[in-house]
Order: C-alpha cells, then structure tokens, then sequence
C-alpha cells in the first residue's frame, strides 16, 4: 500500500477499516448518502476470478458443452484444444477486443471461437497470488458473479452505457457508438450525470491531468462545448493534478459529491500490458482516501468493474437479446449482453464474504442511483429493463456491518515486461479454491416442463416463471446448431412456450437443454420412436418447503425402472420401478440437505436415450452458503491422436524419432511423444527418462542431415519438455542418446 501521497493518513502498511458509523441507520437503500464508480480496463470474470471459490468458475458444473462433447473450457484450435492457463508474469500483451472478433467467438452463442478470434492467450488466467487486494475485496465484501459487459466489443461503448445508459443504436445522436470512436461534433444525446444534475444531486467525475483515457463525459457536445462555471464543465471536465489526492479530500473535509465517478490514468486501469499490481495500488489508495474519514466510509457504496472483458475468455455464454429486440440490434449483431466481468460492491451494507449472481451489467449501475435518487435514465432498452437487475440484491440494508472490516493487503507496483502467454505443453484444467461463500438471495425461480406430441412429430417445452424478475433462457441443441441457441425471456408469472421438431433421419431423437441464471439447467433428452406419451419426468420446486419433487410417468403396458441420481454424491442413487399406467414420484430437500442447490438426473429402462436433467437453487428469501464447488477432477494431457512414422523413418536402437510438420500437425509414433506449436514456439514432449537426449532436427529423412539443437529442457513428472522457436527448415526431429553415433 502506499500512502506517501495521502496527507493526514496514517503512514502504515496496512489498514484496518473497522471504524464506526454515526448515521442514524433507518434499513432501507436511503442510509446510502454518497455512491462512488469505478470502472476499471479489460478484464474477464475467469481472466480474474476463475479459481476463486464460491462463484461460478473453472469448477462449474453448468458449463457448456461444445459439439467436441468437452466442456467450453476445451476451447478448439485446429485439431486440439487449448484450457485456461496460468499467467507466470503480472504484464501481458495487449489482445484484441473488438466488436468484429468479439461477435466472431461468441459464434451466434455456440461460444466456441475464442481462440481463431483472439488467439491462445485469450485462455490465460491471474491466480490469488497476483490478485491479493481483489482476492481480500471478494471475500470480504460482496463479488458479482452474473455480471456482464455491456456490449460485445470495446472500451468507449462500454463506458458509454455506464454513464449515459445507451449507444446511440438508432443513430440520433451521433451513433451507434460500437467501435472506440468518437464523431468530430461529439456525441449529442442526454447523459446521466446531466439528468442528476437537473435533479439536484451532487455529482463529480475525478478526472486525472493530461489524462483521460477511459472518460466519456468530453465525448459528449455538450460538455466540450462548456466553459469554467459551468457544472457540466466544472463537474465533468475539469481535471486535477491527482485524482486520490483530490478525492481524499473531498472526503476529509466533507464535501464528497452524493455520485463520484473515478478515472484512472492508463497506467492504473488494469489495461493490459499495464499490470494488476499497478491498478490494485490505485483501488487500494481509493479506498484508504475512504477510510480517512469514518462516516463517509460507513455511509459510502464504493462500486468496482470493468469496462470489457478485453478478449480474455470466459465459459459462461452471455444472455443476448432476441432477434429483432428493438434497441439492441445494429447491422442485424446484436450489441449484448457481453462477457462476464468482474464486479465487487465495498459498503457496510455487502460485508460478509457474498456472492451476487443476478443478470446485470453496465446499465445495472445507473438502475441502482435510479432506485436509490428517483431520477430515471430513459435511454436504456425496454430489454435490458427486463434481463439486468439493479443491483439492490447484492445488498442487506437492514444488517450493516461497520465492524471487523478486513486488512488490506500491502500492494507494490509491478513494472515487468510484457509478454505474449502461451499455453503450457502439457495442460490440465485447474480446479477453483474448495472455499463456500453466502449466496444472496435472488429475485429468480424458473421452471421448464416437456410434453411430446406424437400427432405432429414435435417435443413442446413450457417455460414458467414464479419468481419476482424476468429470467432469460438460452436454449442449445446437442449438437448445437449453426444458428445457435434459441434466446427468450419470461417476465415474472408468465409463461412461454417452445415446440420443435426432432430430425426424423435420426430416429425422432431429441437433445435439449434451457440454461438460465444462477446454474439453473433443465436437460431433455430421449427419442420421440420410443418415449412419445409413453414416459415423462416432471420436475415442480415448493419454496415453502424448500424441497424440488420429480414425478415419473408412466404410460406404457409394462413396468418402468427410472433411476434417480444426485450430481453432488450425497445420497442415492435411487431406483423408482413405476407400474404400467401409473406414476411415482420422489422429493428433495435441497434447501434443508444442501442448502437449496439440487443436481439430478433421471433415465429410464425403456428408452436407453431418455435422460432428465435437473440443476439449480431453490430460493427462500434468505442467505444461503454458494454452491458446493466439485471435487478436483484430474484431466490427462491433451495429447493429439497418434499418426504412424512416414516411410523410411525407423526407430533405431537409442534413437527415437519424432515427425512434425510446419504449419504444425500434431503427430506422434507409438511411443509418447509429440510436438505441437502455440504462437511462434514449438513444443517437443517425450518421456521424462529421455531428457537427457540429444534433440536433432532435419529437413528430410536423407541421413547425415540431421544438426542437434541447443535447447533447454524441462522435467514435469513423467514428461519431458523442450520449447524452440519454429524453424523454416525443421520438419522432423529425432531423441538420441548420446552415447549413439548420429545418424
């Protein structure tokens, strides 16, 4: 931490934030009295977060399953695949994050094209270690882990819909803004700090001297049109010589603003190639500018996020609006929602180690001064309305907790080199920590139910929604489709109905599966030949009991055997044999066994191909602990299919040989070797019993061509592994003992 810069603070290393609150509590949102933003660059929710326990993260058993049969952490790249992968240096090259590449991986939803768009290093990930201060943030205060960009592209739309709520998608005012670019007569529609401005409330953007990457409010005519004296100058032009500086005293002599906005110069954003380490300095120095003054911090919700995703993958596929969504579509694309990213609430009123997993993004800010102001932003979309929450259920404003705050980190700059990040040779998915944290209780309980029709060949699926806000379904087909997911929503207390059309080349087979928020999964798989009003398990969820109860049917003239079994391993399975013409039925108490989360599945003896598929949370209204996170799966290297030697090329006594191609095709012999490429390297992995070999390579198979390579080689267990440049000339590679004359 460093506090040099912080006149009348305390010069310690380290800072508790245990301090009182004198405001009179009344437990609503209006015992907020100052809310400050913070938008940070470039980052992804599983670019930061991924090993962090109790969100949803590499350990997540809802995650999506490409038409590979892999999860979407198995991201393809020719013929292998490419995990998330560990960063061994806090700075990193810069990776496109563009509108164009951004619509290329989401692929129509198929979420499978991250790396032709973005490259291998779009999969890299910052474990704990890098990540001290927002590792210490997450679990003490409150993270959300549903919390999205707002449009699938970079940095200005993005900040855009955090201070004016929309992009122009109409093109009224100077748009549609989905590129970094701004027209030469500056944007011309109403922003909100203009909006808080007509109502009275205090507002200021602190904006740093000489530099102003990231602000938006100089975007707009009317503020570059406006002079010294004017509050849309004064308040959201001007800048200063230190933006901490200028906070922190604003804060100690009492005159913070009601809203404050804060931007960072380049080097603090978190842009890539800046590093982590340098932004958590400036978050950390914000918050201790905070803590100078005891009432402020205990009345203060201090908001941190990030603008995009920045290119860097993240596996949970983003609600995206369906077609022909008025607002949301530009050149038949649609603007969002885009990735998840980042998202921590610091306030007494979010203390406890939480986790948030409504749908929201950029838009969920302003709807959250909205709740707690009464001014009204008319610019965001009817649907986004609709799918993003406002942020008021990552909060418990009846329980403040102005005690025990935690100690911060020490936090140092880092001014390593930047470098471009390859997947290691040999890969494994890397589990999340084991740790749970409190679930906060969301507005959500949706329901799918399936009904097959014999008469016109189709499968009928029922989507209901008990809870309090709309719930957005996506909804795959296994294989998934060209076109992608189907997108709808269902408003609190409707209904929504969905028919489609098993292919009859395949036998009338069905593969479906709705996904929605917070884990919640309905898979419906089965043959319409076999199970066609002949057999249905029907899932329906009592919140008062906090139990879920599946109901088996059975239609036919014998016997059937549903087996039931629990994905958390805690009980089961069971067996349920339900006679002809009858139904049976068994019920859950998730709420009671496992804190409301449920992970069942049912198949049935007379259809080899029905499976009924069941995940989720039961919700109660109360605070629960998140879901159990999945026991640590060991997943082997990913090694390419084995090729045969080309012709000509023998394995010797002491010589092994190894064939690789340029451009690479992975090959190996019988034994366990291979070679790959990521980026400009090629990668050489054989038994670790043969690294002190001589490693030679060759244009061709003629002998006498064969030339050693100076490499260094690493020991990972059983394997070897040499890294070396491409060469234009190396084609095929050989192990030779050294004691083996070359041949």
């Amino acid at each position: 931490m460093h506090l040099s810069k912080f006149a009348g603070m305390a010069a310690t290393t380290l800072l508790s934030l245990a301090l009182p609150s004198a405001h009179a509590a009344t437990g609503t949102i209006q015992d907020v009295q100052h809310v400050v933003i913070l938008m940070q660059e470039n980052r992804s929710m599983d670019h930061y977060f991924g090993c962090m326990g109790g969100v949803r993260g590499f350990n997540d058993r809802n995650a999506l399953p490409l038409n590979s049969g892999q999860s979407d952490f198995y991201q393809p790249w020719g013929a292998t695949n490419v995990l998330p992968f560990p960063l061994t240096n806090q700075c990193i090259n810069d990776v496109d994050h563009s509108h164009g590449t951004g619509v290329y991986d989401w692929d129509n939803g198929k979420w499978d094209q991250w790396i032709p768009a973005k490259g291998p290093e779009t999969m890299s990930y910052y474990t704990s270690s890098y990540l001290p201060l927002q590792y210490t943030l997450a679990n003490a205060y409150t993270v959300c882990d549903n919390y999205y960009c707002s449009l699938i592209g970079p940095t200005y739309p993005n900040r855009l819909y955090l201070f004016t709520g929309m992009i122009d998608p109409n093109g009224t005012g100077g748009g549609p803004a989905t590129a970094n670019s701004i027209p030469p007569g500056g944007f011309t529609w109403t922003t909100y700090p203009e909006l808080l401005q007509a109502a009275g409330i205090s507002w200021q953007v602190y904006r740093p001297n000489g530099d102003t990457f990231g602000d938006v409010l100089p975007w707009f005519a009317q503020f570059m049109n406006a002079s010294p004296g004017n509050p849309l100058y004064d308040r959201g032009v001007a800048e200063v010589p230190n933006v901490v500086t200028a906070f922190q005293t604003a804060v100690s002599n009492g005159t913070l603003p009601q809203v404050s906005w804060i931007i960072p110069t380049l080097a603090q954003s978190g842009h890539p190639p800046y590093s982590p380490a340098d932004e958590e300095v400036f978050i950390e120095s914000v918050l201790n500018a905070l803590a100078s003054n005891p009432s402020v911090m205990n009345s203060t919700v201090f908001i941190l996020t990030y603008d995009e995703n920045g290119g860097f993958f993240d596996h949970v596929p983003s609600p995206i609006a369906p077609p022909g969504t008025p607002d949301e579509f530009v050149g038949g694309q649609p603007l969002g929602l885009g990735v998840r990213v980042p998202a921590l609430i610091v306030s007494p009123w979010s203390r406890g180690g939480r986790v948030c997993s409504q749908v929201c993004d950029h838009t969920s800010i302003i709807r959250f001064l909205e709740t707690w102001t009464g001014v009204q932003e008319t610019n965001i979309s009817a649907w986004r309305r609709q799918a993003c929450g406002d942020l008021t259920s990552a909060f418990d404003f009846a329980h403040p907790n102005t005690n025990n705050y935690p100690t911060l980190p020490n936090v140092t700059p880092n001014e390593a080199t930047p470098y471009a990040p390859i997947p290691p040779a040999l890969q494994n998915l890397l589990v999340q920590q084991t740790n749970t944290l409190l679930s906060m209780p969301l507005p959500y309980q949706p329901e799918v139910t399936a009904q097959t029709d014999c008469t016109a060949g189709q499968i009928h699926f029922n989507m209901t929604n008990s809870g309090a806000a709309s719930v957005h379904f996506a909804i795959y087909t296994s294989p998934v489709q060209a076109a992608g997911p189907v997108q709808c929503d269902v408003n609190p207390g409707k209904s929504l109905t969905a028919s489609f059309a098993p292919n009859a080349v395949s036998g009338n087979g069905y593969d479906y599966t709705f996904y929605g928020p917070n884990g919640f999964q309905r898979r419906f798989a089965g043959s319409l030949a076999n199970d066609c009003k002949q057999i249905e398990a029907v899932s329906s969820i009592d919140t008062n009991a906090g139990d879920i109860t599946l109901v088996m049917q059975n239609a036919t003239a014998s016997p059937v055997e549903f087996v039931l079994t629990d994905g958390y391993g805690l009980r089961g399975p069971w067996t349920n044999t339900v006679p002809a013409g009858f139904t049976g039925s068994n019920s859950f108490a998730a709420v009671a066994g496992n804190n409301g989360w449920y992970d069942l599945t049912v198949t049935a003896s007379s259809d080899a191909s029905f499976v009924r598929h069941y995940t989720g949370h039961i919700e109660t209204g109360a605070i629960m602990a998140t879901e159990p996170v999945l026991a640590p799966v060991i997943v082997p290297p990913l090694l390419p299919l084995p090729l045969p030697l080309p012709v000509g090329l023998t394995n010797a006594p002491g010589v092994l040989n190894l064939m690789a191609a340029i451009p690479v095709t992975p090959g190996t012999n019988s034994l366990p070797f291979y070679a790959t490429g990521f980026g400009t390297n090629l990668v050489l992995v054989y038994p670790a019993w043969a690294s002190n070999w001589t490693v030679l390579a060759s244009s061709s198979l003629k002998p006498g061509n064969w030339s050693p390579m100076n490499l260094t080689v690493s020991n990972m267990g059983n394997y070897a592994v040499a890294t070396m440049p491409f060469s234009s000339n190396a084609m095929f590679f050989r192990l030779q003992q050294s004691t083996v004359a070359p041949p």
